[in-house]
């Protein structure tokens, strides 16, 4: 039983190959399905929540926490899914949006250049100079999305538990590693594992609320006690916690609400 994370580079083969592997380990497959959960969970239009996880932030969002509100619900309606065990998960940010959940094989897949570029050219029908330009672009606006939320480069390794490059191995080879690696036991899930993903699912439920009044809340849970974490001035702490606990005190599977005021001078 495991939870696996594809990043994958655009024409890289990548849903292929996570298609294959949900189906030979008769796992659910999501991707942009996810998107639509979130929009039903969170009452959001879905092409809002794909332009937050597909589009490099503007100059605009940068001041304001919009796009940050979208990828919190997106994250929710992951985590909560990927409670349910045996799961492929190739769409956007997985290796972000499952960051801190243990026994998670991550795994990137790119290609070669001449690869994406011939898979371009006879998908989209575009020149060699064209299908370079695609490249490039989508490789820029994704390294510019994962500074802006993770402070992370997507295309950095040490992210990931297993990169494969497609031109120097077939997606046959790389369906093949994916399976084997997943079965070793760091990547099983066990007690421990999945009572952290319900802690973190909790966490990222709350946040999504909480985000629609406070949008620079973080939280964190453990054992169904949900801490939230807010800077404000110690004036504004008596009402700032009795407002939290009231928005809080219906939700499913909160007992316990506790507030932590990070002063601001």
């Amino acid at each position: 039983m495991s939870i696996i994370a594809v990043a994958r580079a655009s024409y890289s083969h990548g849903k292929e190959i996570a298609e294959r592997v949900s189906q030979e380990l008769n796992y659910d497959c999501i991707s942009e399905e996810i998107i639509s959960l979130a929009s039903q969970q969170f009452d959001i239009p879905e092409n809002w929540l794909k332009k937050a996880v597909e589009n490099a932030p503007t100059l605009r969002d940068r001041f304001s926490y919009g796009k940050k509100k979208y990828v919190a619900y997106i994250r929710a309606a992951l985590l909560e899914y990927a409670a349910r065990d045996n799961v492929v998960y190739h769409g956007l940010a997985g290796q972000f949006l499952l960051e801190g959940i243990p026994n998670v094989l991550k795994v990137l897949i790119s290609a070669t250049a001449e690869e994406r570029v011939k898979v371009i050219m006879k998908r989209e029908k575009v020149s060699k100079a064209a299908a370079l330009k695609t490249i490039k672009k989508f490789d820029t606006e994704r390294k510019k999305w994962a500074l802006y939320f993770h402070d992370k480069d997507p295309w950095d390794l040490s992210l990931y538990d297993l990169g494969l490059v497609i031109g120097q191995l077939s997606v046959d080879d790389a369906v093949d590693k994916i399976i084997t690696t997943v079965r070793l036991p760091s990547f099983q899930t066990n007690t421990e594992s999945r009572k952290i993903l319900a802690n973190e699912s909790l966490a990222a439920r709350v946040k999504s609320d909480l985000m629609n009044f406070y949008s620079d809340v973080e939280v964190s849970v453990e054992d169904h006690t949900v801490v939230v974490h807010i800077k404000r001035s110690m004036a504004q702490e008596e009402a700032l916690v009795d407002d939290i606990r009231a928005i809080l005190q219906e939700m499913p599977g909160v007992r316990e609400v506790r507030v932590n005021v990070i002063p601001v001078y």
